[in-house]
Parts: structure tokens; sequence; C-alpha cells
């Protein structure tokens, strides 16, 4: 984590911000070429306050001169707990989102339960840009409840198609495999509701 930071802070000075970013608010980065035409973009996951949701910032390359250029910034879509850089103990914390860059250019967003309860549902959504916005290209997650046997579930579909696949495991321990297959819809990562994805996946 403390390498990629300091990787951002190297870019820093190329970068054309829409407004301040505290950088000790940054809570992990990703590069990669989003929109396909050979540039190094940049996305990043931002702290707001304590509890609340944090902010998502993508920024594009602009190749002619040289400089990353703000290409949006997602609120209201990241609920998860993080033990802030301006508090003790935030080498502790177990939620932390995950990015990673997909070989098609697109973004792996890991979104981790939050540790409360026995009941745990981690999602993970694929991010793509398509016509000047990031879109959700694809909704999975995987259930489980620590305190009961034979309790889980998971899911994985392409939202753009509609198709995909999701399995529950039954009483008895075996595990049933359903086909999901819905409209195929394109959703603004800004306007996404995980009720979509879950629905889709029958639950």
């Amino acid at each position: 984590m403390r390498s990629m930071l300091f990787g951002l802070a190297l870019l820093a000075p190329t970068v054309a911000l829409a407004e301040p970013i505290e950088t000790q608010k940054i809570i992990t980065g990703l590069t990669g070429d989003w929109n396909g035409d050979g540039g190094t973009d940049l996305v990043m996951i931002v702290e707001t306050k304590p509890s609340d949701p944090m902010d998502m910032y993508f920024f594009l390359r602009d190749r002619e001169a040289n400089f990353l250029k703000p290409a949006g910034i997602v609120r209201e879509q990241i609920y998860r707990e993080w033990n802030g850089y301006d508090r003790p103990g935030y080498e502790a914390s177990d939620t932390e989102p995950e990015l990673t860059a997909l070989p098609n250019g697109s973004i792996k967003l890991y979104l981790p339960a939050m540790p409360v309860g026995s009941k745990r549902t981690n999602q993970t959504l694929t991010l793509a840009y398509r016509d000047g916005a990031f879109i959700v290209a694809g909704f999975a997650y995987d259930y489980h409840d620590y305190l009961e046997d034979n309790v889980a579930s998971d899911c994985d579909y392409n939202v753009l198609t509609g198709k995909g696949k999701s399995s529950r495991m039954q009483p008895d321990g075996t595990t049933k495999q359903k086909t999901v297959a819905v409209e195929g819809k394109v959703f603004a990562f800004s306007e996404w509701n995980p009720g979509t994805g879950f629905s889709a996946c029958g639950e």
C-alpha cells in the first residue's frame, strides 16, 4: 500500500484536479489504459469522512499535452469501513476495497464484507469505459454465514449481456447451480444499485 501511494505521489504533478485531494485520504489507486488509447490512466479511491461512503476518482491521460485530466468522480457507491490514515491503527483494517486492472482495460473493484456479525457478503464490480462514461459491465458476489453450516451462495454475471451463473449450498452440503438469464442493460457506475445485481442473481 505504501509503495502504491508513493507512486501516486510521483504522478501528482501531472494531474489536473477538479478539486483538491488530501493525499493521506487516498485509500488505494491503480493505473491502466481505461479508454484504449495507449495512454496511462488513473483511478483512485479516496476517503471522505469516517464511516461515510468513499469517493472514486477517474483520470484519463491527454496524450498530446501529457497530463491526466479528470474524467469523473463517483460518490455514494463504496460503503466500507476504513481505519483512516489520520487515525491510529489503519494497518489493522480488513475491509479495504481493492482495485485490479484487467487485460481488456476494465477495472475490477472488490468490496469486502463489513466485519459485523456472522453473515458476510463480498461484492465485485467490473467497470469499463464506454462512450465517455464508466459503466458497470459485471457484478459478482459471494456470501457465507460463518456460524451456520452449509449456508453459502455466489453469483457472477455480465450486466451488459444479462448472462451468468449462480450457486447455492443446500442443507445436505450439496451445491445447486443455476443459469442467470436476464435482460442485458447499461448502467453508469454513478447510477448503479447493488440491488439490481442481487435481483438478477435471484436474491
